[in-house]
């Protein structure tokens, strides 16, 4: 065999495998290629179908939980007013006094003048009495006259009065009432009732004619049965039931000449523990009738512990 011919057969097998080799590696190319377009239209379905759930589930949750959020600050706001309410419960053990003289006054009368001398003349009977000593001392800055005695009636009292020279303070309080005629069960009613009328508009300008200025009447006492002590219940069932009749005399008083004032110790005294029969006053019966007298003047009044 010739060298030229070794060399035709050599390049001739090199070529055929060279051939081979480019055919092979076209055909894993194109296997290649064709893997990768047959797998990329299934990454991107599952990327479209995943996405929506994930970005879908934050927008419905957000609303749901922000509305109770801003709801819930508004509830607060009334139970912040509640503990206003607690303030008058506490005042009232406080100012149980307070409460009590509240009535204390059933008509106003002249309104006390500041101008006025600070003088005050009591004129009463028995029960009034029993501040003859309590009076004065509440009412450091004035100068307090009690007139008076037990079983004092109306119209002995505006003769006693006219007959002494002595003014009256500008204020004249009168704790009159208890001893007066009338009949029972209103029996002559009419007739008891103009004579009481006659000599408490006497003894009231009398009481001018001296220098009184505002004029304070007493009611009567008429307490509820069950607060007379036992032993003074025969007493009270001779005498009180006639109370009513001069304190509705009292107030038609008030109601003839308006610039009386009435301090309605009927209306304050009706509790336990203020008298020591029907009307005549224990130490704390006076110093209510004190604080009730200084209500009618027109002047500040005091608690009084225990009631």
């Amino acid at each position: 065999m010739t060298l030229a011919r070794y060399a035709q057969l050599v390049l001739g097998n090199s070529s055929r495998k060279v051939k081979l080799s480019l055919s092979a590696l076209l055909a894993v190319t194109l296997g290649v290629i064709a893997a990768f377009a047959l797998s990329s239209p299934a990454t991107s379905t599952v990327a479209v179908s995943a996405a929506p759930p994930t970005t879908a589930a934050p927008t419905t949750t957000a609303p749901t939980t922000a509305d109770p959020t801003t709801a819930a600050p508004t509830a607060p706001a009334p139970t912040t007013a509640a503990p206003t309410a607690p303030a008058p419960t506490t005042a009232d053990p406080t100012t149980t006094g307070d409460s009590v003289l509240s009535k204390a006054v059933a008509h106003r009368g002249i309104k006390l003048n500041p101008a006025w001398p600070k003088t005050l003349t009591l004129l009463t009977d028995s029960v009034g009495l029993g501040v003859k000593d309590i009076l004065p001392a509440a009412l450091p800055d004035w100068t307090v006259d009690v007139r008076g005695r037990p079983a004092l009636m109306l119209k002995a009292a505006n003769a006693e009065l006219a007959a002494d020279p002595a003014p009256v303070g500008s204020v004249a309080v009168v704790a009159l009432g208890y001893n007066s005629l009338w009949g029972k069960d209103r029996d002559r009613y009419d007739i008891w009732a103009a004579q009481f009328s006659r000599e408490a508009d006497a003894l009231i300008a009398t009481l001018r004619q001296k220098g009184a200025k505002k004029i304070v009447w007493v009611t009567l006492r008429d307490p509820d049965p069950s607060l007379i002590p036992p032993a003074a219940l025969e007493q009270a069932q001779k005498y009180n039931w006639y109370f009513p009749y001069v304190n509705e005399q009292l107030d038609a008083l008030a109601q003839r000449d308006p610039t009386v004032t009435l301090a309605d110790w009927a209306a304050v005294s009706n509790l336990p523990g203020l008298t020591y029969d029907a009307i005549h006053l224990k130490t704390l019966g006076a110093k209510l009738m004190v604080e009730t007298i200084k209500a009618g003047v027109g002047l500040p009044t005091t608690s009084i512990p225990g009631l």
